[in-house]
Formats: structure tokens, sequence, C-alpha cells
């Protein structure tokens, strides 16, 4: 049984794009996706490039973005407090 995705953040990009991530299932399969949302011609919002892996990868990728995050504050690139 397929449930309704569960968005976890969603924030603008640019005037016509959104990122949001989200919980969702794919075939049977939990997966977390983090993918670009456009306003189609019709005013819908419409899924657009983005990356779906299994759940099993989300304490991988949250240690990649984490260990981002700190290299990019401590290179200067964004202000920040902390990448805890």
């Amino acid at each position: 049984m397929s449930t309704a995705p569960t968005i976890i953040a969603e924030w603008p990009k640019n005037d016509r794009e959104n990122v949001r991530v989200a919980l969702d299932e794919f075939n049977g399969y939990s997966t977390v996706n983090a993918r670009l949302w456009f306003r189609a011609a019709d005013g819908e919002m419409r899924p657009g490039k983005g990356l779906a892996i299994g759940i099993r990868h989300l304490p991988a990728l949250a240690a990649a973005l984490n260990e981002a995050l700190a290299v990019a504050i401590e290179r200067g690139l964004i202000e920040g407090g902390s990448a805890n």
C-alpha cells in the first residue's frame, strides 16, 4: 500500500524552482528524495531533476552533507555556526 510522500523540507532555489526533500516510496521501497520542483505552464508544481535513493543510504548521505557543510564553513564559502 502506497503512502503519500512526507515532505521534510522545502525552500526556494530561485523564482521558478523549489528544492524539496521528502521521504517517499517507490515500487514498495522506502526512499529519500531530494529534487527540484518547477512551476509548469498550467501553474502546477512538477518534479524535475533530483536524487531518489533507498532509505538505507540516508545515514551516509546525511554524513556526507554534514561534512560538506563543515568544509564550506571552514573555507568561508558560507556563513554558519556549528556544522553539527
